[in-house]
């Protein structure tokens, strides 16, 4: 029996096959402290696990992406669960650190293609508005992945060993490829039979469309930000702010919380009428002016978490907004290539956020939480000024 796609159920499988990768990595970040001992190798090694899943994630998306525009969206899918299912086996069985990160490297890929056609099917399935609410849900459910995962793999690793957590990845995965390959039918071509490309652009290259390269970098650029304040907060909180582990679950929870809010928010102004440009004007002034309080006042040696934590609230909160809209509004313009469009989206964020990881572990040393909150600010006044630079010209 297929899942209606304008039905829940099928919202919340498109979100969990969105969310694939970041529950892949924040369910085993607990374990990365205990492979080094179990497989008699060295912490550098347990950090290539995730190094090379994050690489084989953005092969995933341009691989699966681009292939799907020719062979359709289900053999492409049922493709990339299969492997991510077969490569959560070869985890949980690897005898050497050596075996685990290449077994990564394969899960990253599979996780890679699921995550990036969830984007493309809502893109065959909807269009306009309805697109862009449903692409809002979908982010919604991606959403809830942080705030459950890390605290149910340190539940499984210390209940049942860390292989266990790969075992129930494979058993996720293999579950969702029979309600993939039961439940979903083909979406490529469903609306091009009879829906007419709605801008020339969709007959030239990605990379020679100016709009769509321009939002792309704006949604980039908006990630970016977000990522650097994943990648520094752990030291900033725990090392130089002296807080306790709990504590900064908590906070990163609460975060995760706001980002899906955000992301529930954006569904329901879509639904009720709101523009994507209306939403993104406001969201992004707001990231921007609440960045750069931030920034100002860790330069201001302020380190209170009664003032920075509502700060990243809201930050986390507009990220919600901002994202699905990006999104829409870049792969929409070229639905006839959704796939290669999705892929060129998910890959972007990837480097920017890589970048600005980065360039908090230089700056971190010398500088603490200035060097999270800097970046953060540098990168949402370049999303606000990028989409400024190009809106005139989209049709939001």
């Amino acid at each position: 029996m297929r899942i209606a796609p304008e039905s829940v159920a099928f919202t919340i499988l498109l979100g969990v096959l969105a969310a694939l990768p970041a529950l892949s990595i924040d369910i085993s970040a607990p374990t990365l402290v205990l492979l080094p001992r179990a497989l008699q190798t060295s912490s550098y090694v347990a950090g290539l696990t995730l190094s090379l899943f994050m690489g084989g994630f953005a092969l995933g998306q341009l691989v699966g992406g681009r292939s799907s525009d020719r062979a359709g969206r289900r053999p492409i899918l049922l493709t990339g669960l299969v492997s991510y299912s077969v490569a959560s086996v070869a985890c949980a069985l690897s005898p050497t650190g050596f075996a685990l990160v290449i077994s990564r490297l394969g899960q990253g890929v599979g996780a890679g293609a699921c995550s990036v056609l969830s984007f493309a099917m809502v893109q065959d399935l909807f269009e306009g508005e309805a697109a862009r609410t449903k692409r809002s849900y979908v982010t919604v459910i991606f959403g809830v992945v942080p705030m459950l995962a890390p605290a149910l793999g340190s539940w499984l690793s210390g209940l049942a060993g860390w292989r266990a957590i790969y075992g129930l990845l494979a058993l996720a995965g293999s579950c969702l490829s029979v309600v993939t390959w039961h439940g979903v039918a083909e979406s490529r071509g469903t609306r091009l039979k009879t829906s007419a490309p709605a801008d020339a652009a969709v007959k030239v290259r990605l990379r020679d469309d100016p709009e769509f390269v321009g939002l792309t970098l704006a949604n980039a650029f908006s990630y970016g930000g977000i990522f650097a304040y994943i990648a520094g907060s752990p030291i900033v909180i725990i090392g130089h702010m002296k807080l306790s582990s709990t504590v900064f679950v908590a906070v990163f929870a609460s975060t995760a919380a706001a980002l899906t809010a955000g992301a529930w928010v954006s569904a329901r102004l879509s639904r009720q009428g709101f523009r994507a440009s209306v939403v993104l004007d406001a969201s992004l002034g707001i990231a921007a002016a609440a960045t750069l309080t931030l920034a100002a006042a860790c330069l201001a040696g302020v380190t209170s978490g009664v003032i920075l934590v509502p700060l990243l609230l809201v930050v986390m909160f507009a990220r919600g907004t901002i994202a699905p809209n990006f999104q829409h509004l870049a792969i929409e313009r070229r639905r006839e290539q959704a796939g290669a469009a999705s892929a060129a989206v998910g890959v972007s964020q990837l480097l920017s956020g890589a970048l600005a990881s980065a360039a908090v572990a230089v700056l971190l040393p010398a500088y603490g939480a200035t060097a999270v909150a800097a970046p953060m600010a540098l990168l949402a006044v370049a999303a606000l000024v990028q989409w400024h630079w190009i809106k005139r010209n989209v049709r939001a």
